[in-house]
């Protein structure tokens, strides 16, 4: 039927419906792009509304694209401070959490998990919550270590204490939503490892950094694996 002999009620309910498409297809756009611009005074003020939108499913890596491509593997490794039936503590070993999502995703390659994403996501928003454009001037205004301490070794609190520019509020807020994240993850993972009694879980993010390219054809070239560890934290209930 031509659009001409459709009812009014019907040609309304029509604009309406391609109103209300358009309107959720522009904020859609919008806040995706105010996301990933540097720091400016709006991304400042709304950073909780926006990255409340955004993540975890919107979300966007643009290392396919960009002139410095993915050049190491991160993966997770979690362990928990476990209370005896006799009152005692005993610290587990680090179990890998990361290749067993892995491995659930290769074998199910037309209805893949979606669970794989989440040990990504934990070095994903630990190594991100920094603005760029801020870094860089901090880069530029960092002092040199004070005699007799080895760069890079002091605890991380004590290295943001010295920023300048200070951290802004929203990258405060991320900061603290990625070592949350990071809790959830570790709390979950130990619960499916070790069952009910644990009093505490850490995380060590691990990191494979490969051989130069020009380095490819050598075969006694190795990467460099380096890592660090979070603190311990308390294990939070998570829904399953």
């Amino acid at each position: 039927m031509p659009l001409t002999q459709w009812s009014r009620a019907r040609r309304r309910a029509l604009l309406a419906a391609g109103a209300a498409i358009s309107l959720a297809l522009a904020f859609h756009f919008g806040m995706t792009a105010i996301y990933h611009t540097p720091f400016n005074p709006v991304k400042e003020k709304y950073n909780k509304e926006i990255s409340s939108y955004m993540l975890p499913y919107f979300g966007q890596d643009w290392h396919l694209f960009a002139p410095d491509p993915v050049d190491k593997d991160l993966g997770v490794l979690v362990r928990a401070k476990m209370r005896k039936p006799d009152g005692s503590t005993v610290t587990t070993q680090w179990s890998d959490a990361t290749s067993p999502g892995l491995q659930e995703l290769y074998d199910a390659r037309f209805w893949p998990s979606r669970e794989s994403r989440l040990s990504s996501g934990v070095p994903t928003q630990l190594d991100s919550w920094r603005d760029t454009e801020l870094e860089k001037i901090r880069k530029k205004n960092r002092p040199e270590s004070a005699p007799g301490k080895e760069p890079g070794k002091e605890p991380e609190e004590e290295k943001l204490k010295d920023l300048d520019p200070p951290l802004t509020q929203n990258e405060k807020d991320n900061r603290e939503s990625a070592v949350r994240y990071a809790q959830s993850f570790a709390s979950a993972c130990a619960a499916k490892l070790w069952g009910t009694g644990v009093e505490s879980v850490q995380v060590r993010i691990v990191s494979n950094e490969f051989p130069r390219f020009s380095q490819r054809y050598a075969r006694d070239a190795k990467g460099k694996i380096s890592y660090y560890d979070l603190p311990w934290m308390k294990p939070i209930k998570v829904a399953p």
